[in-house]
């Protein structure tokens, strides 16, 4: 039996988009047509785009579930949005990068923004448990390995730092918690090799700059925005502190169970 020869991960890449550019082609009608429909047309494409993207890299079953995962995640935001009257826009996938939902009016307090951004990782997080649990109830190692990706991810979002989900979130109880929150996501650059997460820590450390030098209650540019109340402040606290356990738990455990599945699933 010969052993076949390995596609280097430059092949794969450029073969990858070469398939992608054939079928834009292929499609330019269609692809034009999504365009007409504005936001949703956009939305559909950077989503194709995202699995095509992360398909090349890590499989089809693979990145389908992560870019799943992703969109409901940020269809929690979306749907806290839409109850509020803020006309969020469709989401739009960046690869490499995850996705955001534009919103055509900011919320005029503190509160329902911090709900807004804790909506995506909570419903996010429920997502990759039930992914998990699917894979772990049928031995799927690839369901599993998404699961356990949906929960770093949405844990990721948590951290105390805008631009992310958590600095929001803790903005609504005291905008000084962002000043760990900066440093936090700084070392969790350096200990992740990322350049990614190193480019969102500066944005992060220059938010708090900002903050520092203003002199608003919020901090800069959140003047007019109407404060937390103690108890709403408590109640979002309990429900962040929860979450982030929730997930940095099922994350760890997650973490034995998919080395196990994987290695069972070796030829």
């Amino acid at each position: 039996m010969t052993e076949q020869p390995k596609k280097s991960k430059t092949g794969t890449i450029f073969g990858g988009l070469g398939v992608l550019g054939v079928l834009a082609m292929k499609f330019k009608f269609a692809l034009l047509a999504l365009f007409k429909f504005g936001w949703l047309g956009k939305s559909f494409l950077s989503m194709a785009l995202s699995i095509g993207i992360y398909a090349m890299f890590f499989g089809w079953p693979y990145a389908v579930a992560i870019v799943l995962l992703l969109f409901i995640h940020e269809g929690g935001h979306w749907i806290w949005m839409k109850v509020h009257g803020l006309n969020p826009q469709a989401p739009i996938f960046v690869p490499g990068m995850g996705a955001y939902v534009a919103m055509t009016k900011l919320p005029p307090d503190a509160m329902t923004r911090a709900w807004v951004a804790f909506a995506g990782p909570l419903v996010g997080g429920l997502a990759a448990a039930g992914m998990y649990w699917g894979g772990a109830q049928t031995g799927n190692g690839w369901l599993l390995a998404a699961g356990s990706t949906g929960f770093f991810l949405n844990l990721l979002q948590l951290i105390p730092a805008k631009p992310l989900d958590g600095g929001f979130v803790v903005q609504a109880i005291s905008k000084w918690l962002l000043l760990p929150g900066a440093l936090i996501l700084l070392a969790a650059a350096v200990v992740l090799h990322s350049v990614l997460l190193l480019i969102i820590a500066g944005i992060a450390c220059f938010s708090v700059f900002k903050m520092i030098t203003s002199h608003g209650v919020q901090g800069a540019g959140d003047e007019h925005l109407i404060p937390a109340t103690p108890a709403q402040k408590a109640l979002i606290g309990v429900a962040y502190i929860a979450l982030v356990g929730m997930l940095a738990y099922l994350y760890v455990l997650s973490q034995t169970t998919v080395a196990v599945a994987m290695h069972s699933q070796e030829p």
